[in-house]
């Protein structure tokens, strides 16, 4: 065993540690966008896939605004990021659930498609999330 003690460093912290998870958020739900849309035209019809797409729309918008939020937030000041994101996270989703409850869907929008696309962008896009959440690198402080 070696007697010398082993200093801790610093490590570089990324510049935002938002916008690679938007990234790679993104590019989860745009994979599991694209797949729900080419098997839902070979296997249903048009309307099917296209509701499909218009819902993984709505959900990659949704949660970039609040990845966008918070890196925002976190440019102004780094403590304000987490609540940022969390805040509009909970007014988005009161937000979607007031405008589809209230203004309904075109009537041209498959239902069934339209969920069923929704669920599927909203757990490609989760699962995204964490995968970039775990391999984000944080500073961590020798604070003796």
């Amino acid at each position: 065993m070696n007697s010398h003690s082993a200093r801790v460093v610093v490590s570089a912290a990324p510049k935002s540690i938002w916008l690679p998870i938007l990234g790679i958020s993104m590019l989860y739900s745009l994979i599991a966008a694209a797949a729900f849309f080419l098997i839902s035209w070979l296997f249903a019809d048009l309307r099917y896939a296209l509701s499909g797409a218009l819902a993984s729309g709505l959900v990659i918008g949704f949660f970039a605004v609040s990845i966008l939020i918070a890196e925002a937030a976190g440019r102004f000041r780094s403590a304000w990021a987490m609540p940022a994101f969390l805040g509009t996270f909970v007014i988005k989703v009161f937000g979607i659930a007031f405008l589809l409850l209230n203004l309904g869907l075109p009537d041209w929008v498959n239902r069934q498609g339209f969920v069923l696309a929704a669920a599927v962008s909203l757990v490609a896009w989760q699962t995204g999330e964490i995968r970039a959440f775990m391999k984000t690198r944080l500073a961590i402080y020798n604070e003796a």
